[in-house]
């Protein structure tokens, strides 16, 4: 039975690991992840998806049910609300692990599948000063407030993940590899993981081919 690799893509704000994601998964031709689950779990939940926008998150990453009275909420705790949360993606995200090759970009994803083999964990990093600039030109605002934008997103994301898995987020140890993105342009990053992959998926590459002949020739 062959088996399913996914990439795990988490990822500074600003780092250029969405698109990288979105980008390997094309490049490969396998699914790609990120809003993709939170738009499912929504459906499971009853709930617009418009409750999982950046809006209704707090500063550690949770969603607030401040517009409890539109989705149905209104007896809910947030605790419980995000806790449902998390156990449906997780849920989620091991079923695809059991059915397709995929990548996967954030929600805990490495470490929900951390004890899969066939799971390449990334996280993507790079200079602040990039990372500012980035967000300048995404939302157009000043370099002080883009600053401000890259700080609180970059919290926000650790707090989730410290939340659920008891780790530190962008630690090396939690992950099979860290890509600092300010050394390596999208393009690189795309085929160094792509050759991980066909490692992973056991397809010959280059070297193999190479090696193989080389023994063949050096036979007798």
């Amino acid at each position: 039975m062959e088996k399913n690799v996914i990439i795990t893509i988490s990822r500074q704000f600003g780092s250029n690991g969405r698109e990288i994601a979105r980008k390997l998964a094309e490049y490969l031709d396998i699914s790609y992840y990120n809003k993709e689950i939170l738009e499912r779990i929504a459906v499971n939940m009853g709930v617009c998806a418009d409750f999982f926008k950046d809006q209704n998150q707090d500063a550690n990453g949770l969603f607030t049910i401040e517009s409890k009275g539109l989705l149905g909420l209104r007896n809910i705790t947030e605790l419980s609300v995000n806790s449902q949360i998390y156990d449906m993606a997780s849920d989620f995200i091991q079923k695809i692990s059991q059915r397709e090759d995929a990548v996967i970009v954030g929600r805990c994803a490495d470490y929900i599948l951390k004890d899969n083999p066939d799971v390449i964990s990334v996280f993507c990093y790079s200079d602040v000063e990039e990372r500012i600039q980035w967000s300048i030109d995404e939302y157009q605002v000043p370099a002080k407030q883009a600053k401000k934008i890259v700080q609180e997103k970059d919290t926000q994301r650790a707090r989730f993940y410290e939340f659920y898995t008891n780790q530190k987020w962008g630690n090396a140890r939690n992950y099979t590899l860290m890509i600092n993105t300010s050394k390596m342009s999208t393009d690189e990053a795309v085929q160094l993981l792509a050759s991980f992959y066909d490692v992973k998926k056991g397809i010959p590459t280059f070297k193999n081919a190479f090696e193989n002949q080389y023994e063949k020739n050096n036979t007798y």
